[in-house]
């Protein structure tokens, strides 16, 4: 899993001195790509040729099939596969439904990546959902989404994975072979928080001292992911082919027979799954998107669900239900039963290099969608932050401010709380989406909008049935006990139509609450939309002087 990411912008490109220690990162990026970009309505493959106001780059596309495959897989592939495997057989608690679990999020997965796919290549400007919502509802939703990737998902997909990484380190500083479950381990309360903010904060400092550190560390990392996943299936099959098939014989007694359970534990597998709608924040980079964006959805999505499934055989294979049901660290635990304590020691450093890599990739994209936020709408980030420290080319202040975010979210230190909110958070968006793609089939003004590639109707309304109930299922399942961290996030990503509306919608009310701030500005978006109305009037001027000029060559 990894968090939402916009990975076509080229960050890395020099800036502009004017003089000052910082400079804004806005004229040297590219914002046909931005998740934010409200320069130009519904930007569709028919209507490419609209002339914005603000003279753009033009992106070349670059990425051919195979490239977009390793994209997905790279941006799929993360922690979830190392830490989810627990919680979901905790709660189906038979193999076979476990594995039923995983294929179908596989699925579901690749269904909803195929409505993204006719999507991307109707609304060919890149961003992903915010483009799709934005066009589907209008502007105030698409911000919805923005604000709660910046202040929710993100950060709490980062908190996740810095919470797995310390759960591996603290396993190993706590290891003791002769309690491989560690049931008797009395590791501190607090260790594990500390460690994933410790974890957090080594990130933002990797990247605020350098602007290829990030790079480093992400190219560096994502090997040890691929190594530890390859090594986990080659064993799993080594002890099949020994006779180690005791856990799969009768694999669906015992099986949950609460439907609530299941739509949980489809959360935790759907989590290791997210990243199969970020090819489409890039789009246009992808050449002949047409083809090779939904063949690269199928490919990548058929390859991931074959390698977590597979992944979970070789648990089951080669671990306990019991073990697997109860450990937030199986990998550590199927390398202690592979090869001893050096086995356990391996599989838990290289979930530790892939979760550290993990979190840098997240990091890095969120303080890219925090400049995108403050340079080109600035509804709800001020412009401070998106500036570049002109030595270090690196955006300093909007990492703090990420680190800042990612550690609140750290503080509940528990890796299935954070999981649940980051996939409500995401399948609520996904459906919303979705829905919005069924609309505009049939909305007059865009029902006829080209479309190189359409999914099957009945396939786009299953996906929605279907996350209606994954959406509200964990809801119910959590009890008034539990329900309060979802009401959390509802909370907070409703607080942005409040802030659309004094800061968009009637900025005269943001100006009187908040113009005695120093500093206090009015949105970008309201200057861009002056602009584009200046622009339209002076298009409608000449044309009425052409037509004027025209009808009196004609008298003549």
């Amino acid at each position: 899993m990894t968090a939402h990411h916009n990975a076509s912008q080229d960050f890395d490109a020099p800036a502009q001195s004017s003089g000052a220690s910082i400079v804004s990162y806005s004229n040297q990026k590219n914002k046909q790509n931005s998740i934010t970009s409200i320069e130009s309505g519904l930007h569709t493959s028919d209507n490419q040729s609209f002339k914005s106001v603000v003279d753009e780059p033009v992106v070349v596309p670059h990425m051919g099939l195979l490239s977009s495959c390793n994209m997905i897989v790279g941006l799929i592939i993360g922690s979830g596969i190392f830490a989810s495997p627990g919680p979901v057989t905790l709660r189906v608690q038979a193999v076979g439904s476990s594995l039923i679990v995983w294929a179908i999020g596989g699925l579901l997965s690749m269904i909803g990546a195929l409505c993204y796919a006719e999507l991307g290549t109707m609304i060919t400007k890149s961003g992903g959902e915010y483009q799709y919502l934005k066009s589907a509802y209008g502007f105030c939703l698409g911000l919805t989404f923005s604000w709660s990737n910046l202040l929710l998902s993100n950060p709490i997909g980062t908190a996740s994975i810095a919470t797995v990484f310390a759960q591996y380190i603290m396993e190993m500083a706590y290891f003791d072979p002769e309690d491989p479950d560690g049931a008797n381990a009395k590791m501190p309360s607090y260790g594990i928080k500390l460690v994933s903010i410790a974890c957090i904060w080594t990130v933002v400092l990797f990247n605020a001292f350098g602007r290829k550190a990030g790079a480093m560390v992400a190219n560096i990392f994502t090997a040890a992911k691929l190594l530890a996943l390859a090594m986990i299936i080659i064993i799993g099959w080594i002890w099949l082919g020994k006779g180690h098939t005791a856990n799969f014989q009768n694999g669906f007694n015992n099986s949950s027979t609460n439907a609530l359970d299941y739509g949980t534990a489809m959360y935790m597998a759907l989590f290791s799954y997210n990243g199969w709608n970020n090819l489409n924040y890039g789009i246009s980079e992808v050449k002949n998107p047409q083809r090779n964006l939904p063949l690269a959805i199928t490919i990548s999505c058929l390859l991931v669900t074959t390698v977590y499934v597979l992944s979970n055989i070789a648990y089951f294979a080669t671990l306990p239900i019991s073990t697997v049901a109860n450990s937030s660290t199986v990998a550590m635990q199927l390398g202690l039963v592979a090869w001893g304590k050096g086995g356990a020691y391996f599989f838990a450093l290289m979930v530790v290099l892939s979760t550290f890599g993990a979190v840098n990739g997240n990091v890095w994209a969120a303080s890219r969608l925090v400049m995108t936020a403050a340079n080109e709408d600035s509804v709800y980030m001020p412009p401070f932050f998106g500036k570049l420290d002109e030595k270090r080319q690196t955006p300093i202040w909007a990492l703090v401010l990420v680190g800042i975010i990612a550690t609140i979210w750290c503080i509940p230190g528990d890796f299935t709380y954070l999981a649940k909110m980051y996939s409500f958070i995401n399948w609520f968006f996904y459906g919303i989406t979705v829905l919005g793609l069924i609309i505009m089939r049939f909305r007059k003004k865009t029902k006829h909008l080209h479309r190189p590639f359409k999914i099957w109707l009945p396939f786009a309304i299953f996906f929605c049935i279907i996350d209606i109930y994954l959406v509200i299922a964990p809801l119910i399942d959590a009890g008034s006990a539990g329900v309060y961290q979802y009401i959390i996030c509802i909370v907070i990503g409703l607080l942005a139509i409040p802030i659309w509306y004094i800061r968009v919608k009637k900025p005269a009310i943001g100006r009187s609450l908040f113009g005695w701030i120093p500093g206090y500005q009015d949105a970008l978006i309201l200057e861009t939309r002056r602009k584009k109305e200046e622009h339209k009037a002076a298009v409608a001027s000449e044309e009425a002087e052409a037509s004027y000029d025209l009808d009196e060559k004609t008298e003549l």
